[in-house]
């Protein structure tokens, strides 16, 4: 059975560099320690597209930058061995919104700097209000996951604050940042009565927590990132990724 799917900002995953296996075993998973305390062996991840690169020597070897609302990216890289994705990447005509569930993979560099990227197990096309719907839902679990990091019973966040340290502020800022960034974009068209009704992102920095950031957090609002040429995904893809496997991907992850 394969791994739940997480879902987390690019700015959290790539401080995400310590990597664990559970058991002995040589087929154990390789999980990516998350610093807000949760394991991660794949992720799910949706957002702009921006470029694609045949970095491959010899045979092809696609590198991806998906880019959050936050401005920040994640990297992937797709070769012989990953031919659907391999082949999107170099098909498609950045920027566009796209969806990936792919394996955290690490590589440290000669002066000791951890990399971290995702090996993509599916990548396809969407449209933006997919790309909305996942940084609202990647908000809540990111939120989730910091309320529970004091818990004495969370092993993962122990183990992150031993790793990474104690402080995950920064990926709280994270959260306001991109639902600031839909908010923001929304009431670029919307009606002062629909602004004043849309997200109250200030109570992600109250005392309430995730609890009211979930209540209060609209994935309706449009984003900001730079407008995808063209019409990527559809209806389909906004109700249900069409035919993207994301049926282990856990919503309450």
């Amino acid at each position: 059975m394969r791994e739940v799917a997480q879902r987390v900002f690019a700015a959290e995953f790539n401080d995400a560099t310590h990597t664990f296996r559970e058991s002995d075993d040589d087929r154990a998973p390789v999980y990516a320690l998350l610093p807000t305390g949760a394991k991660a062996n794949r992720v799910f991840v949706v957002g702009t597209l921006t470029e694609t690169e045949d970095v491959g020597s010899d045979d092809e070897y696609w590198q991806g930058r998906i880019v959050d609302p936050n401005g920040d990216t994640f990297f992937t890289y797709a070769g012989q061995y990953q031919p659907e994705a391999a082949g999107m990447l170099r098909e498609t005509e950045p920027p566009a919104f796209v969806a990936l569930v792919g394996k955290p993979r690490t590589y440290e560099t000669d002066d000791g700097t951890v990399n971290v990227s995702l090996r993509p197990e599916h990548l396809t096309l969407v449209d933006e209000s997919t790309r909305n719907r996942w940084v609202t839902e990647t908000a809540k679990r990111t939120l989730d996951r910091i309320d529970r990091f004091d818990e004495e019973t969370n092993e993962y966040a122990q183990m992150a604050r031993d790793q990474y340290g104690d402080s995950v502020e920064q990926y709280r800022q994270a959260v306001i940042t991109a639902v600031e960034s839909l908010d923001n974009a929304s009431a670029d068209t919307a009606t002062p009565d629909a602004h004043e009704a849309g997200a109250d992102t200030d109570s992600v920095t109250g005392d309430n927590g995730s609890e009211s950031a979930t209540s209060t957090i609209d994935g309706s609002a449009g984003g900001d990132e730079a407008e995808p040429a063209g019409e990527h995904g559809g209806s389909d893809a906004a109700d249900d990724l069409g035919d993207f496997d994301t049926g282990d991907v856990d919503p309450n992850t």
